[in-house]
């Protein structure tokens, strides 16, 4: 496959030369900017250098769009609940199917692998096997598990994964959990199996601290959130919250407020985040399953930087009721998972219409790849486009990232019929910047009255947008509406409007620019060092930040769904341009977007990376070889 780099007419990403502030220089930078920043100038200057100020001059005729939630045409129906080239089950049917083959497995109890036998990720179907053969029971799972948590904060440095838990919880749930075991009334394959929970959703009896220690302090939670009282009903042992960024605004998860979780494969690593809690405690093996929510990546990021498979739904199809309100217009939760099996069956249960959630109600369907279809024959994706900006693909700070991503590449379209079709996509700066714009400005207008109380470097990203004016955001809302459009061109509709096409294009003809899909790295540069200031007062690292959401944004402020997969692992030592050494072994995500609703292409193209890629290396902090 050619990796060069063709001329562009409208690639506009430049990287920031923002300064790197963390520990006291970063506390004294947040101070200055809230009290003097503003009127001496200094807040507009640097809202201006990291070019939130872009969209000022855009004369745009669009109307602004303030939630993505996109109405689906027929053809748009038909894409996403069936088409010729997927074979689809309903989301309840696959839960069914895949249950009955585990019946089966579980049957022939020789053929159940034991969890010390090798270093395995395991998954949902490992331990209801283990269950259902009787070679192991939920309440011995909960037992060892409780032992992985406390031994997890022994390690050094401390994997930090798990903030808010309860250890007599945990029993109560695999002893109900054993008991339907026993009376051979398990309600579904998930059923006794361990689930990691984000503190920005619900959890009765828990506090809802999105990553802060005081918010929701003293007041736990009344009832689960909608996607949490799903995964109860079919037998999910919730363990408790996550840690995550502080009030998710940010992409490290180093957070002085509560704890900076670890990665797994590297210790000395940023998880990424927001979720970097959800993506630790499975990278780790700790569990199986993780739920996340994603704003601005923040499934995808820290699925990548922890080697598993995360992903964020199309806006509006898992309900949003219960999770705290902290960026509605862009963020939405997505399940983080060991397996992409794993990863299909919690999105069969927590996708679909909640009553209580108007957004939730215009959705199509929830389809699944059929089981029998994801074979590990050759030719899976046959005549599937994927569209690739190959100028966007090949600017990352390290070249394994997309030498690992073209590799993976080559595979789906050499041995699965795979078609790549070279696209072009215009304002991706503005896009970025108007993004920006939309979750801070909505984390703000959440936050404002106790800013002080935050880290510093939530404070700090917080004091600038706050100089922002109310044009901005109607601005970068204007922008949602033109980068749906485009979309919608490069998705192939509004086929019999000539004028779209002639305003929107999709940049290399209508007819040849069509794709099913976009593909990506997942994540422009590699997981971030944790150093002693970023874990005492936080950090502000502004190129980092814009290169981690290089690739994330667009789905986030389109409602798009995107995916990301495990395309490999690095194999060289790296130094970045700061100084910081890079080892090898670290995970390489590559990410796949598409067309509003539908997620069973994006969870098919992912199954066919987990098969090429056939082994995974095994983290530095393993939790995960439990005794099934």
């Amino acid at each position: 496959m050619t990796n060069t780099k063709p001329s562009s007419s409208s690639y506009n990403l430049v990287d920031p030369n923002s300064p790197i502030a963390s520990g006291r220089l970063l506390a004294f930078l947040t101070n200055f900017l809230e009290t003097v920043g503003e009127p001496l100038g200094v807040t507009q200057y640097l809202c201006a250098d990291a070019g939130l100020h872009v969209l000022r001059n855009k004369d745009y005729t669009e109307p602004p769009t303030t939630m993505p939630v996109w109405t689906p045409t027929e053809k748009m129906v038909q894409f996403a609940v069936a088409d010729a080239k997927t074979n689809t089950l309903a989301a309840q049917d696959y839960l069914t199917a895949l249950q009955t083959d585990a019946d089966t497995q579980a049957l022939k109890t020789s053929d159940a692998k034991d969890g010390g036998e090798e270093h395995r990720f395991l998954t949902c179907r490992d331990f209801y096997v283990a269950y259902k053969s009787g070679k192991c029971t939920p309440v011995s799972v909960a037992s060892q598990l409780v032992d992985r948590i406390e031994a997890s904060s022994k390690v050094s440095p401390s994997l930090g994964a798990v903030w808010n838990w309860n250890k007599d919880k945990i029993m109560r749930q695999a002893q109900e959990s054993a008991a339907r075991y026993q009376n051979g009334t398990p309600l579904s394959i998930v059923d006794g199996v361990p689930v990691i929970v984000k503190d920005e959703i619900d959890i009765e009896g828990f506090e809802t601290g999105v990553g802060t220690n005081y918010i929701n302090k003293g007041n736990p939670a009344k009832e689960d959130a909608h996607l949490v009282a799903l995964l109860r009903s079919h037998g999910a042992l919730i363990i408790g919250k996550s840690t995550m960024h502080e009030i998710g605004l940010g992409i490290t998860n180093f957070n002085p407020s509560t704890t900076t979780p670890r990665n797994p494969y590297r210790p000395a690593h940023s998880t990424g985040g927001s979720s970097g809690g959800s993506g630790a405690a499975v990278g780790s093996g700790l569990c199986p399953i993780a739920i996340g929510c994603d704003g601005g990546g923040s499934v995808r990021i820290p699925s990548s930087y922890c080697g598993i498979y995360g992903l964020k739904p199309t806006q509006g199809r898992v309900s949003g009721r219960g999770e705290y309100p902290l960026a509605p217009t862009v963020a939405i939760s997505g399940p983080m998972c060991a397996s992409m099996e794993d990863l299909s069956i919690v999105y069969a249960i927590i996708a679909g219409r909640d009553n209580q959630d108007p957004n939730s109600l215009l959705q199509p369907p929830v389809v699944l790849p059929s089981p029998t279809s994801l074979s590990s024959q050759k030719g899976q994706l046959q005549g599937l486009r994927i569209g690739i900006y190959r100028r966007w693909f090949e600017d990352v700070t390290h070249p394994e990232i997309a030498q690992v991503c073209y590799k993976m590449l080559d595979s789906l379209v050499k041995d699965h019929g795979a078609v790549l079709v070279d696209i072009e996509i215009p304002e991706l700066f503005e896009n970025g910047k108007a993004h920006n714009i939309t979750i801070v400005g909505e984390m703000l207008s959440k936050i404002g009255t106790d800013r002080k109380r935050l880290n510093y470097q939530s404070r700090m990203e917080l004091a600038m947008v706050a100089s922002l004016r109310i044009q901005d955001y109607v601005r970068a809302q204007q922008q949602r509406t033109r980068s749906i459009r485009f979309l919608e061109s490069l998705f192939g509709h509004k086929e019999n409007d000539p004028h779209h096409h002639a305003q929107y294009p999709c940049l290399g003809g209508h007819e040849a620019g069509v794709v099913d899909l976009i593909v990506t790295p997942s994540i422009a540069n590699l997981p971030p060092k944790v150093h002693p200031g970023a874990e005492s007062h936080g950090e502000s690292n502004y190129l980092n930040n814009v290169k981690c959401m290089q690739y994330m944004m667009m789905a986030n402020f389109t409602g798009i769904p995107g995916i990301t997969a495990v395309a490999g692992y690095t194999a060289e030592n790296y130094t970045h341009h700061d100084g910081d050494k890079y080892e090898t072994g670290l995970p390489i995500g590559i990410q796949f977007m598409s067309q509003w609703w539908d997620e069973k292409r994006l969870i098919q193209v992912a199954n066919v990376c987990e098969q090429v890629l056939e082994s995974r290396q095994k983290p530095k902090i393993w939790l995960g070889d439990y005794l099934l």
